[in-house]
């Protein structure tokens, strides 16, 4: 087809149909428009007045219009699909519905344009500016947004899955219902921007600026937004589960409603919060600030509360069930209708002003890990629970959970009653727990500051303690001195009697006469002096099981010598027993020679073994049987130095 037509007063030949474009005249006729072979052939676009065109539904699928003016066109439903639209100009245009796939949008102006609903899906719109643009119900997932300007535009319901958004301005912006997962957001600006509904779950928003953004009911399951500024936000109804909160600010936050259950919140701002009706079960609270936090008939089941402080919050209505209360503070917090079935109120600390009123509770626990149930069978009557815990209110628990010194407690608790000046002020109990823990529980009055008494009256032991000890290391110390001295002199006495036995040893090993004599200075506490040895393979023969059995009676009584000295005497014994069974060493100087040394090691530990002097006795009896007259040279000297039991049973040994 060869033909003539006016299209927006200029004159075209067309050539062929490619491009269907109505005519703005007669608005009757369709012309066949192909850029590349219309003269001028390389200015068409460019050149051709396109903006405020009626291009509705048209299929402009590769076309090339780099650099045209297509400002307000209606472009409504077109197939774009790789075409060209490199630096064109498409402000305050209809691209609603349009198929944008695979475009070139490099330096494009979308500001004011509408493209609602339209596929950018994997689209690069980085740099773009898309101001107050509509993009409502678009897909722009996967699509290249960074440092895009999207200022006040129209995102709702916008599928943003996996876009890349990192330093996007959103001031403003509408993403209600928006699905951000997977998004890049590092630097972007949300300020103001609306994300009511929104999908954030997993995100990493820890380095962003949510202050003033709206997030009323968005989904952050799973989000990162640690030590964020979230105070006095709107986080009404909005999906926390698994977030992580740790360190955020969340002071005056409205959380009403709010899903917690598993989020971390360690160390978290809380304080002022409304969690009225929030799920924090599974959450973590450790070190959190609950300070005025509004906690009415919000979800606590299983919760790790032991250490809080929440005096004077408002749980009422709360469920506490299996909750872990211990060591928690909740004076003067109201419990009203909260139910604790199953929770651990190990030391928890309540008084007069906290409210139990109507609580629900079957059983609680003592003590942790589900011990000391409480009944110990059965479940509470209504308003059992209450009664038990209010006959405590008036009372300060001391734990000890390494032990107690006695007389230390006993001096700091009347100090701590002289201090306080209270006759109410008494010991109610005292309670022995497992591995040597004990609890005692003091009765205070109604007005008493309990965490004061409880904080003052363990500075008081803590210091009567470390007193008695000084005292007790001072005591021991005297003593390990005189240990010390005792041991010396032992020794010095030991090492004396030891060379005096090498003397009688010398002495004993020269050569035998009829009648042998010993003469030595004192032994310990064994004078030897003269003595006979005769007829003495006679006595053996006569007194044979005699001797053993004394042999054997001295040693079960070393025994209980010191070991070196047990050592010595029962090698003694072993030699002597020798000598006797054998008549060929049946020599009395060796006999005479253990018995003089079996003495010897008596009186060395006469003075710090009792049955030294037993064992003495049973050395001379068996002397006697061996027919070895011992004589004992009592000198003045000598004499104060001997057991009366030895000079007794030594005289019948005298020789006349």
């Amino acid at each position: 087809m060869v033909g003539e037509k006016q299209l927006w007063g200029e004159k075209y030949q067309c050539f062929h149909a490619e491009i269907l474009v109505r005519c703005q005249k007669c608005l009757s006729v369709d012309i066949a428009i192909v850029p590349s072979y219309v003269a001028p052939h390389d200015s068409f676009a460019r050149s051709t007045p396109l903006s405020g065109a009626d291009l509705n539904g048209a299929d402009l699928n590769g076309a090339d219009l780099n650099g045209a003016n297509l400002s307000g066109a209606d472009l409504n439903g077109a197939d774009l699909n790789g075409a060209d639209l490199s630096r064109a100009n498409l402000n305050g245009a209809d691209l609603s519905r349009a198929d944008l796939r695979k475009t070139k949008l490099r330096g494009v102006k979308l500001s004011r344009t509408k493209l609602s609903g339209a596929k950018l899906n994997g689209a690069d719109l980085s740099r773009v500016n898309l101001n107050a643009a509509d993009l409502n119900g678009a897909n722009l997932s996967r699509a290249n947004l960074s440092r895009a300007n999207l200022n006040g535009a129209d995102l709702r319901k916008t599928k943003l899955n996996g876009a890349d958004l990192n330093g996007a301005d959103l001031n403003g912006a509408d993403l209600n219902g928006a699905d951000l997962r997977k998004t890049k957001l590092n630097g972007a600006d949300l300020n103001g921007a609306d994300l009511n509904g929104a999908n954030l779950s997993r995100l990493d928003l820890s380095r962003l600026d949510l202050s003033g953004t709206k997030l009323n009911e968005a989904n952050l399951s799973e989000a990162n937004l640690s030590g964020l500024d979230l105070s006095g936000l709107d986080l009404s109804g909005v999906n926390l589960s698994g977030a992580n909160l740790s360190g955020a600010n969340l002071s005056g936050a409205n959380l009403n409603e709010t899903n917690l259950s598993g989020a971390n919140l360690s160390r978290a701002n809380l304080s002022g919060a409304n969690l009225n009706k929030a799920n924090l079960s599974r959450a973590n609270l450790s070190g959190a600030n609950l300070s005025r936090a509004n906690l009415s008939e919000a979800n606590l089941s299983g919760l790790d509360l032991s250490g809080l402080d929440l005096s004077g919050l408002d749980l009422s209505g709360a469920n506490l069930s299996g909750a872990n209360l211990s060591k928690t503070q909740a004076l003067g917090t109201n419990f009203t209708n909260a139910r604790f079935t199953g929770a651990c109120l190990e030391y928890w600390n309540i008084n007069s002003a906290t409210k139990l009123d109507n609580t629900d509770c079957q059983f609680i626990y003592l003590k942790s890990d589900e011990q000391e149930r409480r009944p110990s069978s059965g479940e509470f009557a209504p308003g059992e629970f209450t009664k038990l815990f209010q006959k405590a209110l008036e009372t300060v628990d001391l734990i000890f959970a390494d032990g107690i010194d006695w007389k230390a407690f006993f001096q700091s608790f009347e100090e701590l009653r002289r201090q306080y000046n209270d006759e109410d002020l008494s010991i109610q109990a005292i309670e022995k727990k497992s591995g040597g823990a004990f609890v005692i529980r003091l009765e205070v009055s109604a007005e008493a500051n309990k965490v004061a008494i409880e904080s003052h009256a363990k500075e008081l032991y803590k210091t009567k303690l470390l007193f008695l000890e000084k005292q007790y290391q001072l005591e021991l110390q005297g003593k390990q001195e005189l240990i010390f001295k005792l041991e010396c002199d032992l020794k010095h006495e030991r090492q004396t009697n030891t060379n005096l036995l090498g003397v009688v040893k010398t002495m004993a090993e020269k050569e035998p006469t009829h009648k042998t004599t010993i003469h030595a200075t004192n032994v310990g506490f064994v004078q030897s002096g003269s003595g006979t040895v005769s007829n003495f393979s006679q006595s053996i023969g006569q007194n044979i099981d005699e001797i053993s059995k004394i042999i054997s009676s001295l040693r079960d009584m070393a025994q209980e010598f010191p070991e070196a000295q047990r050592e010595e005497a029962l090698v003694h014994l072993d030699d002597l027993e020798e000598d006797i069974n054998k008549p060929e060493k049946r020599k009395p100087e060796r006999i005479k020679t253990r018995i003089v040394a079996l003495l010897t090691i008596a009186g060395t530990i006469a003075s710090v073994i009792a049955g030294a002097t037993d064992f003495s006795n049973n050395v001379l009896d068996l002397a006697d049987k061996l027919n070895i007259p011992i004589e004992f040279s009592q000198s003045q000297h000598s004499t104060q130095q001997l057991p009366p039991s030895i000079l007794n049973q030594s005289s019948k040994h005298l020789n006349p």
